[in-house]
């Protein structure tokens, strides 16, 4: 984990709810994590090729950087270490063997160039897929952190304790950069004003760690949930309680708040624990119920964030993206009779 640097001192309307759900912590902070690869989309390749001779460190020379676009070469070989990852396999040795199993390498491929390389083209080609796998999940990670604790100049942090082991008292951020991973902060150190410079993935490494060694009174998971409900404001904080509290499923509310504040891009879990908690609202309000103030601001809460979302509940398809259902009506209209 990185440590901080020192600078100086100084839709439509949701309409078909019969068919809803039939569809379709590390100590530090959680390292859940979605295959983002193998979820883009089906890579046009299907059978592995090694790269041009000569050309691998060439082809992977971007691999680490955000704004790397894999060929559908090197997408197949991504998405085989990836599911080699998943698998729990760490050793190279373990990886390179489940890749070459995954995409059918033959013996041949396996071979070339293993007298200047250890493994040959073949383990230097995974080494870079891998690579490129882990830099996606980590800027991943650290974009979520960063969305999840929204700093603002002047937001206070707190004690922190990076790497170097050296206490940080009173941190309050006074710069973020425009995509809110990359900080920076003022506090004291020994008594003496200090500048840091870091990112949200340290610092949540940081806040842990001062929790550990008794400097701060709250954990990383605790600060974020308390970043997340000052975002989220009163109201959807209040919705994400509920179904955090009540739904019959593994998200808490840290998660659905992370959801909710953005309700354009949210999962299909979230948008189908939303439905189940609208469902007895809406039938409060048919049977005429007196309702509370609260009880309808609470309802109007769900709606909102229903309507907002980009899920709909299908009479035919069940839940899927509402800008999926015209392709899902002509594939439905093409598809033979009976």
């Amino acid at each position: 984990m990185d440590e901080g640097h020192v600078l100086s001192s100084p839709k439509h309307r949701r309409n078909c709810r019969e068919r809803n759900g039939e569809e379709n912590k590390s100590r530090k902070y959680s390292d859940a994590e979605d295959n983002f690869l193998i979820n883009e989309g089906d890579s046009s390749m299907s059978r592995y090729e090694l790269p041009v001779v000569g050309t691998c460190y060439d082809e992977w020379r971007l691999c680490k950087s955000t704004t790397f676009e894999p060929t559908p070469r090197q997408r197949l070989v991504m998405e085989a270490a990836e599911r080699a990852i998943d698998a729990g396999l760490f050793y190279n040795v373990d990886v390179n063997a489940a890749v070459a199993k995954d995409l059918g390498v033959t013996k041949e491929q396996l071979a070339r160039n293993t007298e200047r390389v250890d493994g040959g083209d073949f383990a230097y080609d995974v080494y870079f897929a891998r690579s490129a796998v882990e830099a996606i999940r980590h800027h991943r990670k650290l974009v979520a952190a960063a969305q999840a604790l929204a700093f603002q100049p002047g937001d206070k942090v707190g004690a922190l304790i990076f790497n170097d082991g050296k206490r940080n008292t009173g941190m309050v951020v006074t710069k973020v950069g425009p995509d809110g991973i990359e900080l920076e902060m003022e506090g004291k150190r020994a008594g003496k004003p200090i500048g840091l410079r870091s990112n949200v993935g340290a610092v949540a490494y940081a806040i842990a760690t001062a929790f550990d060694r008794g400097a701060r009174k709250d954990t990383y998971e605790e600060f974020k949930l308390a970043r997340l409900r000052h975002t989220a404001g009163a109201l959807t904080t209040k919705v994400a309680e509920r179904l955090a509290l009540f739904g019959a499923h593994e998200l808490g509310e840290a998660e659905f708040l992370a959801a909710l504040i953005r309700p354009e891009s949210m999962s299909q879990p979230v948008y189908q624990a939303l439905q189940s908690m609208e469902e007895p609202l809406d039938q409060a309000v048919a049977r005429g119920e007196d309702c509370s103030a609260s009880f309808d601001a609470i309802h109007g809460e769900v709606e909102r964030l229903l309507d907002a979302s980009p899920w709909t509940m299908h009479p035919d398809y069940g839940c899927v993206l509402a800008s999926e259902v015209e392709d899902l009506d002509r594939q439905a209209m093409a598809a033979p009779a009976g």
